[in-house]
């Protein structure tokens, strides 16, 4: 039962409520190489109350990575050794292993897809598990990059795949490997890669905690489900700082592909902060931000004290939905992630 069906029931009948059910089941699942190093890296995160799944078709590749749960897809068509750059391939294993895929997603409310998109594997198997997913009654939001320009074949499959992916999925949030020459082009190429990984872990724990801890103003599963299940192109917008204007510019800068808010339709907005974190300061960054949304009417607020922290930092996680990106189309109903990441992930 999915957690929407499960407060709903609870209304209708209240002493069929499933006793210890607090929270929604949150899934994070990595298809493909790259998704599975993202999925990796939350898990040393250490992170509460997500269970993390990894998928592949090599089997070298799934015994390094560390997850909840390992599932090889189509053993016996690829032997274990890879897609070999074939979506087709990645998409038969993955539809050949579907009964342990869907089982892996049952009861999940929340469900994120990481995939590295221009391969075979995580290009094939993400559209199937989004599918999956979907039969499961749970929400989809896929977390997915794109590869350098240069790379021309895999920018083709990359395209293809994103297509083919933002039709199964709820969102579908794409990052630009290219943008990495801006903001780490001198980091060794393993370490800039990690950079990609970090902020898919940074997003899937930011949101998970979101909907995980009691906040001061909550933002709730159902605030959540609005946001992320309408059409258009979404933002995910991070910013960290102790001013309270520095914050709201950093929240809205745009490291990874050129939005217009103008045309927002929606969005969710939450502070972080210290017991020295005012009403006053909230209202700041909530109206700065919200100033710069002018069509946006769908629009929720969530506001968190952190007591072990004594510093003055604050922090705003926020999704934006109904965006524009400006320089490159993307398919119709997909989403474009877009995070100003913290200084340490670079260093």
């Amino acid at each position: 039962m999915t957690y929407m069906r499960l407060v709903e029931e609870a209304f209708q009948n209240p002493s069929s409520m499933e006793i210890g059910r607090l929270a929604p089941k949150i899934v994070v699942i990595g298809c493909g190489g790259g998704g599975c190093n993202s999925v990796h890296r939350l898990k040393g995160m250490g992170l509460n109350g997500v269970e993390t799944i990894a998928v592949n078709t090599d089997k070298y590749h799934l015994a390094g990575i560390h997850a909840d749960k390992k599932i090889l897809v189509g053993e016996h068509i690829t032997k274990g050794f890879g897609a070999g750059g074939d979506p087709a391939i990645g998409e038969k294993a993955a539809r050949d292993s579907i009964g342990e895929i869907t089982e892996a997603l049952r009861d999940a409310d929340l469900t994120f897809i990481t995939a590295g998109m221009g391969g075979g594997s995580g290009t094939g198997i993400a559209p199937i598990v989004a599918e999956a997913a979907h039969k499961e009654g749970s929400l989809s939001v896929a977390l997915v990059t794109t590869p350098f320009s240069y790379e021309r074949g895999r920018m083709e499959v990359s395209q293809r795949g994103i297509e083919r992916l933002s039709q199964a999925a709820h969102c579908t949030v794409i990052l630009d490997n290219n943008k990495l020459l801006n903001i780490a082009p001198k980091l060794p190429i393993d370490k800039a890669f990690c950079v990609m990984d970090q902020l898919i872990a940074e997003t899937v724990k930011g949101m998970s905690e979101m909907l995980f801890e009691t906040s001061m103003i909550n933002l709730d599963f159902s605030d959540f489900h609005n946001v992320m299940s309408k059409g258009g192109i979404g933002t995910m917008m991070l910013g960290e700082s102790e001013d309270v204007d520095e914050l709201v510019n950093e929240a809205l800068g745009n490291p990874f592909l050129d939005v217009d808010f103008s045309q927002a339709s929606g969005a969710l907005i939450q502070i972080t902060g210290g017991s020295d974190l005012s009403l006053r300061d909230a209202y700041k960054v909530f109206e700065g931000i919200i100033n710069e949304l002018p069509a946006a009417r769908n629009v929720k607020f969530g506001a968190k004290i952190v007591d072990s922290d004594h510093s003055k930092m604050k922090r705003v996680l926020g999704i934006v939905t109904g965006v524009r990106q400006k320089t490159v189309e993307l398919p119709r109903d997909s989403c474009a992630f877009l995070t100003r990441p913290k200084t340490p992930v670079f260093a």
